[in-house]
């Protein structure tokens, strides 16, 4: 008789955890999501005013990713990727209007930051070396802590970088964590850097060919299913109480929980996790034949921008994204309001003087990310639980990662490498 693991949550690490243990002999995975739409932070809608699909918000892979690469191999999904032919991170600083390439290449070593013409404009190598100190960051500082605010290098790479891969302002993040990512990404291999975006959704590459290979392997998923409450017993789990039905859990069966920590403390209430949350707010904007100025530099998929409310443009076809990340303190402006700033930031960054702003879309994910300070990052609970059939995934499981694609993708993983040990 098959044994079932269920898996609650259809994010990333709910969707990583089920592909890692398809093939377990004797073992049938049952993935439960409360919504209608998977893929978690990931997923694409159809947007009917658009006439097309949209992705909730715009995720940058890189090359460094290997648990990322290797569920796309899984999934088939690497076809989905699309990249810049060469590496390069294009910006526009719009207060001063100056435009620069990053050039990250590194192999083995960032040899990069010793040429000129790959560093940030105006970023000497003296400024990086300076910045070497982040390497020794105590578990209680800050970005900030450790990195002049007012010098340049502050504001042209460790600010958007640092937002960019915590979504977290530098006078929050942890610099312990941000130094873990500098390492694990600058020391990888040949081209760690080189970023990927999802050619046409999120959904097509990381989501839906994951579903139809779980299927394949004649797993079972439930849509619409919302867990309420698990009964425990001796430190077991016993039933899975949900809005439409009760399951028990049988002997030797296990249950994952790949769902956000909110949900996780109201399951769980003994468990500590990460509390304060930060938004992403995403805009896209639906480009007529009025738009054809707005063309990307180097043919670029994305431009960064610095020294206004944006910090990235992605570039699809007729659909211009936006992304502000860290943007709590947009929480209370008016759709309408929010479009006008940002619309202002587009026009300068392509330097658009009477265009009018186009028909837009915001999704606003308000608790896309926990807090990534010294202060809530302690607070990330390891994948095991006081239940001995009760396991945790996601991107704020304490993997040694940040909450992005490859920490939740590793968090699923590492769930089912321990269950195929058992």
């Amino acid at each position: 008789m098959n044994k079932s693991i269920h898996i609650i949550g259809s994010g990333l690490g709910g969707l990583s955890c089920a592909i890692n243990l398809s093939k377990r002999k004797n073992t049938k995975i049952i993935l439960y999501e409360s919504s209608s739409l998977f893929g978690g932070r990931c997923r694409s809608y159809n947007e009917k005013d658009f006439n097309c699909f949209l992705d909730n918000g715009n995720h940058l892979i890189i090359k460094a990713y290997k648990n990322t690469f290797n569920y796309l191999k899984k999934i088939s999904g690497q076809k989905e990727l699309l990249s810049n032919s060469k590496t390069f991170y294009p910006f526009v600083d719009i207060k001063k209007k100056e435009k620069w390439n990053v050039k990250p290449y590194s192999f083995i070593f960032p040899w990069w930051i010793f040429l000129g013409s790959c560093r940030p404009a105006n970023i000497s190598l003296l400024d990086f070396i300076k910045s070497s100190k982040i390497f020794f960051a105590k578990k209680s500082q800050t970005v900030s802590d450790l990195i002049n605010k007012d010098s340049l290098i502050y504001k042209r790479f460790w600010k958007p970088f640092t937002i960019a891969i915590l979504n977290t302002h530098p006078n929050q993040a942890s610099a312990k964590l941000l130094s873990k990512v500098i390492i694990k990404a600058l020391f990888f291999g040949n081209n760690p850097l080189k970023p990927y975006i999802a050619r046409k959704s999120l959904n097509d590459c990381l989501i839906k060919p994951a579903i139809k290979r779980i299927l394949e392997q004649g797993n079972q998923i439930n849509s619409n299913t919302r867990l309420k409450k698990i009964i425990f017993k001796n430190n077991f789990a016993e039933k899975m109480i949900f809005n439409k039905n009760t399951i028990n859990i049988g002997k030797d069966e296990l249950v994952v929980l790949a769902v956000t920590p909110n949900i996780v403390s109201k399951i769980l209430p003994n468990i500590k996790t990460p509390k304060k949350t930060n938004c992403i707010l995403n805009i896209h904007f639906k480009l007529n034949q009025k738009h054809n100025e707005i063309k990307l530099p180097n043919s670029s998929f994305f431009v960064g921008v610095i020294g206004g409310t944006v910090d990235w443009i992605f570039k699809k076809k007729n659909i211009l994204s936006v992304t502000i990340s860290a943007a709590n303190y947009l929480n209370n402006f008016e759709n309408e309001k929010i479009s006008e700033i940002v619309w202002q930031d587009v026009k300068k960054v392509f330097n658009l003087d009477t265009i009018k702003k186009p028909k837009y879309k915001i999704i606003r994910e308000k608790m896309a990310t926990f807090v990534q300070s010294p202060e809530e990052v302690l607070r990330k609970p390891k994948m095991y639980t006081e239940y001995k059939n009760v396991f945790l995934a996601g991107d704020w499981i304490d993997t040694g990662l940040p909450a992005t694609i490859e920490g939740a993708i590793t968090s699923g993983y590492n769930v089912a490498n321990y269950i195929n040990k058992i």
